[in-house]
């Protein structure tokens, strides 16, 4: 039986501050992969949990200086909300924050918008990935 206290406090702080972001990462990684939850095309810029893709709407093209790809999704989320969602796990994805609604990420730039209530009271979230230069 193993028991956490026949270590020290430092071992076990150290050993806790270590594991517990690499679970929390593997484990959102896991929920979106299990939802399938990542726009078209986009190679891993989840979709808040809540809001559904409307793939007819959505653009992937690729050009020789980088892909540029436009996706939509809607559901009944606030701005606040999706914000909120956008700013936590980005940066955990290795996208980092350079202005409202916008990330950067090896030579990309994600721009996020947000409607509020526009179809049939469902926000509009719109997403464009695209070259950094």
């Amino acid at each position: 039986m193993f028991y956490l206290s026949r270590f020290s406090p430092k071992i076990v702080f150290r050993f806790l501050r270590v594991v517990f972001p690499l679970v929390m990462v593997l484990s959102i990684q896991i929920v979106w992969a299990a939802e399938g939850a990542f726009f078209t095309g986009s190679d891993g810029v989840p979709i808040v949990p809540g809001m559904e893709e409307m793939p007819d709407l959505g653009i992937v093209f690729d050009k020789p200086e980088g892909r540029i790809v436009e996706g939509f999704a809607s559901g009944y989320l606030d701005q606040a909300d999706i914000r909120s969602f956008y700013g936590r796990a980005l940066p955990q994805l290795g996208w980092s924050v350079f202005g409202e609604g916008l990330f950067q990420r090896e030579g990309e730039v994600l721009k996020i918008e947000i409607l509020d209530g526009v179809e049939n009271s469902r926000s509009i979230l719109r997403i464009i990935l695209a070259p950094s230069q």
